[in-house]
């Protein structure tokens, strides 16, 4: 079932604390919001049933792993982090213990005093005090979770599989429906708090959920409520990037550097062949390995009858860069500034998953997006044959 908030964020998941991750950042992490002030924040926590000197970790979330931020240890049951924030973000208090979660907490780290209670082995959310966007974060969840446990029944007895077709699928049915209701209260709480840190950040979680007209809805709000929040222009400045990389558009020229550090440009190689497909990966990227294959086969088949592919990868480190060019033999010229999701070159196709393809002709109009595996050779028999 979609419990998709409480489940993606509860902190009571098992994960190792030390993990890494590769998936895109969203607007909101990504962007200033709301001014740092002189006086940043201040954390007092207590805790029972640890021990002294047990490390507490302030932390983030990506997928099912905690990032830690910083840390601390319990003394006299107590904890306490300092620091500043600029822009109020989700986050995370835990305390890890043999590689288990012995106690945790979400809350939203903003520039004020916030006091948060822990206790071992709890699995339920302590109330966290202190500024108003945990405020209207402790509200949300007390609401998410009148509409989640709703589908509780629904989701279990639509998965039965003793049951009923008929059954399983008026289940489904309700299910729905309340997953509309959902979505309905996401888009409803986010534009009565606006402006907020707390609506920024469920913005960030949800806008892709958001049909075109509630999403447009929230946009007009924040423009005329908060029309210098950065999560606002950058959601602008992403629209303004999709219509000008559309298909029928002219492409968007990018410099980066191969693998042996020269200079290299898109435009180099867009006149030289009949159509160019812009393949965008990282050698860390599960999917895109997978992927690989089709494309070096693609490439292959059709090489000798103009297509040509520039890779832009996503990678951090050139030397899993360089192994993996090698590893999926990777014929075809490569490009990255190492810089991840902060890539200049998937800044300039607001790319936000990986794979992704941009396919050009040979005028360097945008003909095809997102092509892979079978779709990508239909395409290619089509203008190539």
């Amino acid at each position: 079932m979609k419990k998709l908030f409480l489940l993606l964020l509860s902190a009571t998941f098992v994960a190792n604390a030390t993990a890494q991750a590769g998936k895109r950042k969203t607007a909101t992490e990504n962007k200033k919001k709301i001014a740092v002030t002189e006086k940043g924040y201040t954390i007092s926590g207590s805790i029972t049933g640890v021990t002294e000197g047990d490390t507490i970790y302030l932390a983030d979330m990506n997928y099912f792993s905690f990032i830690p931020t910083d840390s601390t240890v319990v003394k006299n049951a107590s904890f306490s982090f300092k620091g500043q924030q600029k822009n109020p973000a989700l986050k995370f208090i835990l305390c890890i213990k043999n590689k288990d979660i012995a106690a945790s907490t979400d809350f939203i780290l903003e520039n004020t005093d916030i006091k948060i209670n822990l206790e071992k082995g709890s699995t339920k959310r302590k109330d966290v005090i202190g500024g108003r966007d945990n405020d209207l974060w402790n509200k949300f969840l007390v609401l998410e979770n009148n509409i989640t446990s709703k589908m509780d029944p629904y989701w279990k007895t639509s998965q039965d599989s003793t049951l009923s077709d008929s059954v399983r699928t008026a289940a489904k049915n309700e299910l729905d429906k309340i997953e509309k209701e959902q979505t309905a209260f996401h888009a409803k709480y986010i534009r009565e708090n606006l402006p907020s840190g707390v609506s920024d950040i469920l913005l960030g979680y949800f806008a892709q959920k958001f049909d075109k007209s509630t999403f447009e809805e929230i946009l007009a709000d924040m423009k005329r409520l908060c029309p210098k929040d950065p999560v606002y222009l950058e959601y602008t400045h992403q629209i303004e990037i999709e219509r000008t990389t559309a298909i029928g558009r002219q492409y968007t020229d990018v410099e980066l550097k191969d693998p042996n550090g020269k200079a290299i440009r898109i435009s180099d190689f867009i006149n030289k062949n009949k159509v160019t497909l812009i393949d965008f990966w990282a050698s860390w990227c599960g999917p895109c390995r997978a992927e690989m294959p089709n494309v070096v086969k693609a490439y292959n088949s059709y090489k000798n009858k103009g297509f040509g592919i520039i890779g832009i990868s996503l990678d951090n480190n050139g030397e899993s860069w360089k192994k993996a060019i090698e590893t999926l033999q990777i014929s075809w010229p490569q490009m990255s500034d190492l810089k991840g999701w902060s890539s200049k070159g998937a800044a300039a196709y607001n790319i936000t998953a990986i794979p992704a393809t941009i396919l050009i002709n040979q005028k360097g109009e945008i003909i095809a997006k997102n092509l892979r595996g079978e779709d990508l050779e239909k395409k290619l028999a089509e203008l190539l044959q």
